[in-house]
């Protein structure tokens, strides 16, 4: 199993260490030996949100108004010029948010710069308050087929030798050049992102990975069997999947606990565990010793937990 840590671009490390915390855990992480590296994306947080949150039990958004939201695709570019092994990946990105074709261009560069370290992990977002805020709510009850055309507008952007042109409900373009092409080929990894049976038709049509949040080792074994299903009914071979999972909400109880859950996630059909859980019970006061606090536990996993699971 491989194992990524989250920077904590989202609302993590507030004003400072701020963006500068996000690079620092980057940089550990990478020295420290893991597989990856990962941000998450918001572009505003409304108040009063109502919208359904799908990843805890009550349905209530975790986040707040006051949060410091660093763009993700910013960061991720700042990451590929600190780092030179670790895959960069998204948890995940939101594609209705961002036009198709400054997207492709924003990607493929960070590709370009990292030297095809970048991982895609989408989804087609679940809260209409940003919809709204960002002037496109007459795209949310569409998202998903919207998600769908705006990654094949991306695919078309990535894989053409010559000038592109598309033609879909929401994207057009005509003979339009779109250089540079990503380093990975034929195009960046997209994995799909989400919880529900769209997610896993989402999958089988353009998806290499499927990324799950917070599932128990039981969930994921039936995500995993229903993804597969998805793939074989598409005629593809389901033996080249990667499966990824945020830790995000779940606990832990110590080492030797984690190291066997972390097992039966294995045997449950998970390859890419993408969050460090926390193995000590500090309580960090402010937002560097937030920062010390995350760097310690990607140290204390490092030495007590990878050694035991890789």
């Amino acid at each position: 199993m491989q194992f990524g840590a989250l920077v904590g671009n989202f609302g993590t490390y507030g004003e400072d260490p701020g963006v500068d915390g996000c690079l620092a855990v980057a940089v550990e992480a990478e020295r420290l030996g893991y597989d990856s590296v990962w941000v998450h994306d918001h572009v505003v947080m409304p108040t009063g949100v109502t919208s359904r949150y799908l990843y805890n039990e009550s349905g209530d958004s975790p986040f707040r108004p006051e949060q410091f939201i660093y763009d993700p695709i910013t960061v991720m570019a700042a990451i590929a010029g600190r780092t030179e092994r670790v895959t960069i990946g998204t948890s995940v990105l939101i594609i209705p948010y961002r036009n198709p074709l400054v997207l492709a261009k924003e990607l493929s560069t960070i590709d370009r710069i990292s030297h095809g370290r970048l991982v895609l992990a989408i989804g087609v977002g679940w809260m209409r308050e940003e919809f709204d805020a960002l002037g496109i709510d007459e795209l949310w009850a569409h998202r998903g087929a919207v998600t769908d055309e705006f990654m094949a507008a991306c695919v078309n952007l990535w894989t053409q030798d010559g000038p592109s042109s598309f033609e879909g409900r929401w994207v057009r373009y005509h003979d339009v050049g779109a250089n540079p092409r990503p380093v990975q080929q034929p195009h960046i990894p997209i994995w799909v992102g989400g919880k529900t049976p769209a997610a896993h038709r989402r999958v089988a049509r353009y998806g290499s990975g499927y990324h799950t949040v917070a599932s128990t080792p039981q969930q994921v074994a039936e995500e995993v069997t229903a993804v597969r299903t998805e793939l074989e009914r598409a005629g593809r071979n389901p033996d080249e999947l990667v499966v990824s999972m945020l830790w995000a909400f779940l606990a832990t109880d110590g080492v030797q606990h984690l190291i066997d859950t972390i097992g039966a996630y294995a045997d449950a059909g998970l390859h890419h565990l993408v969050g460090v859980p926390s193995l000590t019970a500090r309580q960090p006061a402010n937002d560097d010793e937030r920062l010390e606090a995350t760097i310690e536990d990607l140290q204390r996993f490092a030495d007590e937990v990878l050694p035991a699971v890789r």
